[in-house]
């Protein structure tokens, strides 16, 4: 499991427990006001990857968010990857079965500068189905290599950034650049033993904005140093050069990311982003997409909000037409978050994402009246966690 804990709304604490006596644990509707914008669940969940009987070893989980992308063979594939990353493959997203070839493993280095420890698929993006170009979540964890860390102290060793990997072949492997030229994103400081967790996370789906033409990814930081904590939205006109991103400042998109290893800077204020609608979408960021029912494009994340006078964690979304600016969020679906007190009973929910079969494109980043809400169930033994962690989706629509 990576950046689960970080999704909060609370930016003075960003505590791990949550509260446990939730109103509910399935699927509520989402709130919806008169004459408002509104994305709601319609059905039941159906489960598109049961770890039980298509798992391809323990830790072959769905642990991050669900992407897809139409190859250059008409295949559709589909990656919600874990460190050791598979894909999905089929005809169409309603019949995608598990590959058990492992299409990108982690390098486990224990040199942070190359940034090449444990990589999850973030964001896949084809524009003729047979070059594939990713975002990487990748996690420096410090535990693991007495990189003055406590072997149990995986939070406070934790060094996050994005890179990019690319793949030549439809999908079936992906390979990265050695350092610094794998480098998309990262803060501008380098790793600190005990200051973490710290960095760039979890880049979103990368969404094409055909009024200007660029690449548009979202990605979450924490507040560190020249810092800022929430949701970031960077850009490129170049998906085949990592150092091509640039991030909103404020103002435009005119932050550059740097290696803090190979290029020490005087003025690390100038290459950390500004985090957008903080106030309206706290730490929404897993997936984007443009809605044609719409005519907005629509955030999902999962966080911890006050709804109705009580505390409600769950998926929520938000609605924006430029990618900067975003609409106070809503609930969309009631869950527990994966946490401290959560047991079997509660059954956790993570890593929301929003795919229409429908979709005319290869990247999946649109969608019509109807689509689906994708998202990881954790089947826990008791109050523990297990790899037993299921992809499941249930119907959504969207009405203004």
């Amino acid at each position: 499991m990576h950046a689960l804990t970080l999704q909060r709304v609370d930016k003075a604490t960003l505590m791990l427990a949550l509260v446990t006596a939730l109103m509910g644990s399935g699927l509520s509707p989402g709130i919806s006001m008169a004459g408002a914008q509104a994305v709601r669940v319609t059905g039941a969940e159906q489960v598109v990857f049961d770890w039980s009987t298509d798992a391809c070893e323990t830790l072959d989980y769905p642990d991050a968010p669900a992407r897809a992308f139409r190859d250059a063979d008409g295949r559709t594939q589909l990656i919600a990857s874990h460190f050791i990353n598979r894909r999905m493959v089929g005809s169409d997203l309603d019949r995608v079965v598990r590959d058990c070839t492992v299409i990108m493993g982690s390098g486990a280095d224990a040199d942070p500068a190359q940034f090449d420890d444990r990589e999850w698929i973030h964001s896949t993006y084809t524009l003729d189905g047979s070059k594939i170009y990713a975002l990487v979540h990748q996690e420096y964890q410090g535990q693991h290599h007495k990189a003055g860390c406590a072997v149990n102290d995986d939070r406070t060793c934790w060094y996050n950034s994005v890179t990019l990997a690319v793949s030549t072949d439809a999908g079936d492997s992906y390979t990265q650049r050695p350092s610094p030229d794998r480098l998309v994103a990262s803060i501008p400081y380098p790793y600190e033993a005990g200051a973490g967790p710290v960095g760039v996370f979890n880049p979103s789906n990368i969404v094409r904005n055909a009024k200007d033409g660029y690449y548009y990814a979202l990605v979450h930081t924490r507040p560190y140093r020249a810092q800022g904590w929430g949701t970031c939205v960077m850009r490129t006109g170049n998906l085949a050069d990592p150092s091509a991103w640039r991030a909103w400042n404020g103002r435009s998109f005119a932050v550059s990311f740097i290696d803090p290893y190979t290029n020490m800077t005087a003025d690390p204020e100038a290459h950390v982003c500004k985090p957008v609608s903080t106030r309206n979408i706290g730490a929404l960021y897993s997936s984007v997409t443009y809605n044609e029912a719409l005519g907005r494009f629509v955030l999902v994340g999962m966080v911890e909000d006050e709804q109705d006078g009580r505390t409600q964690a769950g998926f929520y979304y938000s609605l924006s037409s430029d990618l900067v600016n975003w609409s106070k969020r809503r609930l969309l679906m009631a869950g527990h978050i994966p946490s401290a007190g959560i047991c079997a009973e509660d059954r956790p929910v993570a890593y929301p994402s929003i795919l229409d079969p429908d979709s005319a494109g290869r990247n999946f980043e649109g969608s019509d009246g109807d689509a689906y809400l994708y998202f990881t169930r954790f089947n826990y033994d008791g109050c523990s966690m297990t790899s037993d962690r299921d992809l499941v989706r249930v119907p959504i629509a969207f009405s203004r």
